[in-house]
C-alpha cells in the first residue's frame, strides 16, 4: 500500500515571477519564500525591519530578490551588533558613574583621627640621700658561681651510648662525681673498628718498610721507591695514632671533683663534635663576683678576707671568703671593676646562680643633690666619642662641660652621626606631662637594689622603673599603679 507523505501547508504565492521593488530586477517569488521559511523567526523579523527602515512602503508580500534579502540580512546583523554594543556601553558607563560617585564620597570624607598609643609603665620618685644615716655601710650586689664551671663536649661525633653512673640511668642535676669518672661515652664499635683497621694497615706498612730496607741495602730498589715506602709507613702510623685518640675522645671524664650542674642530652641521641653534653663544676668552693667603683677598688687586694652575705640564706651568718682576683680595667658599660671572692662551701648550702651582698666597711658619704633610684630604671644609650671625650677632659680639669665651651649634644642610636665612634652612656626616663624624656645620668655606688645618681637627676622627679627598655625619647606613657603588671 502506497502512503502519501503529507507536505506542510504553504501559503500560496501571488505570482511565480515579479520585479524586485528594491533593486527593480526580475526574480522568482519562490526564492523569497525559501529564504523566509529557512530563516529563524528572530532573524526574519530583523531582516524585515531592516528593509522597512529603508523602504517604509514595502511589505513582505511585495517580495524581494535573493540578493537583496541576503544584503539586508547582513544589515540586520550589523544593526543587532550595534544595538548590543550600545547597551553594553550604557551599562559600563553606568557602572563607572556609580564607582566615580563612590570614590568622590570617599575622597571628600575626612579621616577619623586616631588617638596616639600610650605605653604602660610604672614609676617611682627619685629619693634624696640627704636623710641617709651616716656611718651605714653600703652593700654591693654580687653573683655566685661554682668554681671551674665547665661545659663538657666530645671532640668526635657519634651516637651517645651512656651518659650516667655505672648503675644505669642518666645523670641527675646535683649528682656528685669524682675526678676521672667516666661521665659519658659514645658507641665504641665504630671507633674500635677504625682502630683495628688502622692498626692492621700500620702493621702491613711496617713489614713492607722492613723488607724494602733490606732490598735497599743490597741496592735492589731505587731510592725513590724507598722514599715512597717510607711515606706510606709514616701515613699509616699517623692514622693509627689518630684512631687511638678518637677512641679516647669518645669518652668524657670528670676533670675535677664536683657535681653535675646540667645535662643537655639523653642517651641514644646523636651528637656532633663540640656539642655540649654536660655542665660540671667544683661546688666545694664558690666564686662571688661583684663590681666596685673606682674609689673603692684600692680597698681590695689578693687574699684579703671579707664577709659575704647570701641573700637566699636569710638568717644565716655571713660566709668568710678571701679575694682571689681584682680587675685592672673598668667595664665599658657599668664603669665598675670586677672583683672575685672565693668562699668555701663544705656544707653545700651555697648554690650557683644565687645573689650575695658584700660590705667593705666604707661609710656612706654623699654630696648634696645626690639621689637614688632602683637599678631597673637604668638604660644604656649611645653618644658620640667626641662628646664623651670632652666630658672626661672637662671633669679632669675640675670644671663642668658647661664652663668654657658648650655642652656636647647627645646623639642616640637612631640619630645621625658616625656609627664607628660612639660610646655607651647610662640614662633614665623621666616622666612629665604624660611624656617620657630620656636623660643621661652619672652613677655612683650600688645600695642593695638601688643605685646612686650623682648628676642628671633631682630629688622628687618621676623615674620609669618598669617598661623603660621599650621607651624612646618623647614617648607617650600611661603610669600604672604598683600592683599592676606591665607587659
Amino acid at each position: 500500500m502506497n502512503m502519501r507523505v503529507r507536505k506542510p501547508n504553504r501559503r500560496p504565492m501571488r505570482s511565480a515571477r515579479g520585479i524586485c521593488p528594491l533593486c527593480e530586477k526580475a526574480f522568482l517569488r519562490l526564492q523569497l519564500q525559501v529564504q523566509i521559511e529557512g530563516a529563524p523567526p528572530k532573524v526574519r523579523r530583523r531582516i524585515i525591519n531592516a528593509i522597512q527602515a529603508q523602504f517604509p512602503t514595502w511589505v513582505k508580500e511585495d517580495g524581494a530578490c535573493k540578493q537583496c534579502w541576503k544584503a539586508f540580512g547582513g544589515v540586520a546583523r550589523v544593526d543587532e551588533c550595534l544595538r548590543k554594543f550600545r547597551a553594553t556601553v550604557r551599562v559600563a558607563a553606568s557602572i563607572l558613574l556609580v564607582f566615580g560617585f563612590l570614590f568622590l564620597l570617599v575622597g571628600c570624607s575626612k579621616p577619623v583621627p586616631q588617638p596616639p598609643q600610650k605605653m604602660a609603665i610604672q614609676t617611682v620618685r627619685a629619693e634624696s640621700m640627704e636623710n641617709f644615716r651616716p656611718g651605714s655601710e653600703p652593700g654591693y650586689i654580687a653573683i655566685v658561681r661554682a668554681e671551674n664551671e665547665t661545659d663538657l663536649s666530645f671532640k668526635v661525633g657519634g651516637i651517645l651510648d651512656v651518659i650516667g653512673p655505672p648503675g644505669g640511668g642518666d645523670w641527675d642535676e646535683g649528682a656528685l662525681v669524682k675526678a676521672g669518672t667516666n661521665l659519658a661515652s659514645l658507641k665504641q664499635s665504630a671507633f674500635t673498628n677504625a682502630l683495628n683497621s688502622a692498626r692492621a694497615q700500620a702493621d702491613l706498612s711496617t713489614k713492607v718498610r722492613e723488607r724494602f730496607l733490606k732490598l735497599r741495602a743490597s741496592d735492589a730498589i731505587s731510592m725513590q721507591e724507598m722514599e715512597v715506602t717510607e711515606a706510606n709507613w709514616l701515613t699509616a702510623q699517623a692514622h693509627l695514632a689518630q684512631a687511638e685518640q678518637d677512641l679516647l675522645d669518645s669518652q668524657l671524664r670528670a676533670p675535677t671533683n664536683g657535681a653535675v650542674l646540667a645535662r643537655y642530652v639523653n642517651s641514644g641521641a646523636t651528637v656532633v663534635a663540640g656539642q655540649r653534653v654536660l655542665r660540671v663544676a667544683d661546688i666545694s668552693t664558690m666564686s662571688v663576683e661583684l663590681g666596685v667603683p673606682d674609689r673603692l677598688v684600692n680597698r681590695f687586694w689578693r687574699d684579703k678576707e671579707l664577709d659575704v652575705e647570701i641573700s637566699a640564706l636569710e638568717g644565716h651568718k655571713p660566709f668568710r671568703g678571701h679575694v682571689s682576683e681584682v680587675g685592672v680595667a673598668a667595664s665599658q658599660d657599668s664603669r665598675l671593676f670586677r672583683v672575685v671572692i672565693k668562699v668555701h662551701n663544705e656544707e653545700g648550702l651555697i648554690k650557683s646562680g644565687m645573689t650575695a651582698t658584700v660590705r667593705v666597711g666604707d661609710p656612706a658619704r654623699f654630696d648634696p643633690g645626690t639621689v637614688q633610684v632602683p637599678l631597673s630604671a637604668l638604660v644604656t644609650i649611645s653618644i658620640p666619642e667626641t662628646a664623651a671625650s670632652s666630658a672626661r677632659v672637662s671633669s679632669a680639669e675640675g670644671k663642668s662641660p658647661n664652663e668654657g665651651e658648650p655642652k656636647p649634644k647627645l646623639q642616640f642610636a637612631n640619630e645621625g652621626g658616625p656609627s664607628n665612634s660612639r660610646q655607651s652612656q647610662l640614662a633614665v626616663f623621666v616622666v612629665k606631662d604624660g611624656k617620657a624624656t630620656q636623660r643621661p645620668v652619672k652613677t655612683g655606688d650600688i645600695l642593695n637594689s638601688s643605685i646612686i645618681v650623682t648628676e642628671g637627676l633631682e630629688a622628687g622627679e618621676e623615674v620609669v622603673t618598669k617598661g623603660a627598655s621599650f621607651l624612646y625619647d618623647g614617648a607617650l606613657v600611661e603610669v600604672l599603679p604598683a600592683t599592676a603588671t606591665v607587659k
